[in-house]
């Protein structure tokens, strides 16, 4: 085989230059394997699926290499469909706001989360507020609009109707009795 075909040769299976190709084989006496065994501890080595693969590793290591980028790979891409689907279930479920049967504000439960992580000591006064003003609160969508979840919600509303009641009728009370 000619020089120029084995600087082919050796390009075709190692990520180098032609000049970076014909000056390994020239360190090695032009022997393929030399130059190949070279390239690899430079780290110049194709390890392509799919293309010829060639390497001086052991195959344990080889494997153990695979499983390491396969594992980090699948915990990434876990993590990440995990992430998007949390902020797409927070934007198909949304936090309603409701007076007198007529809905004040309605909003995807992502913004309110982070709403309350921006203005947490002013969003909460504000709902608070608006539980003794006679608003009620629940959620909509398919993850959050369950039952049981607004069951909670509408206890909160009659917890805040008793304490008004009850402070109104102290007063009334009170009111009688001067």
């Amino acid at each position: 085989m000619e020089h120029i075909e084995m600087v082919e040769k050796l390009m075709s299976k190692a990520n180098v230059s032609y000049a970076e190709a014909k000056q390994a084989l020239e360190n090695n006496n032009w022997d393929m394997l030399d130059a190949l065994i070279e390239l690899e501890r430079q780290g110049k080595v194709r390890t392509g699926q799919g293309a010829a693969h060639y390497t001086t590793e052991p195959e344990k290591e080889q494997q153990k290499t695979r499983e390491e980028k396969q594992d980090t790979r699948s915990g990434w891409d876990e993590f990440w469909s995990g992430f998007c689907g949390l902020i797409r279930r927070g934007m198909q479920n949304s936090f309603v706001a409701q007076r007198r049967g007529e809905t004040i504000i309605s909003i995807p439960v992502l913004l309110l989360i982070v709403l309350l992580c921006v203005g947490f000591w002013i969003i909460l006064p504000l709902m608070i507020v608006g539980l003794f003003c006679e608003c009620r609160y629940s959620f909509r969508g398919p993850d959050l609009g369950r039952k049981d979840v607004n069951d909670a919600m509408g206890k909160a509303s009659e917890y805040a109707d008793d304490l008004k009641n009850s402070v109104k009728n102290g007063m009334d009370e009170e009111k009688k009795r001067q």
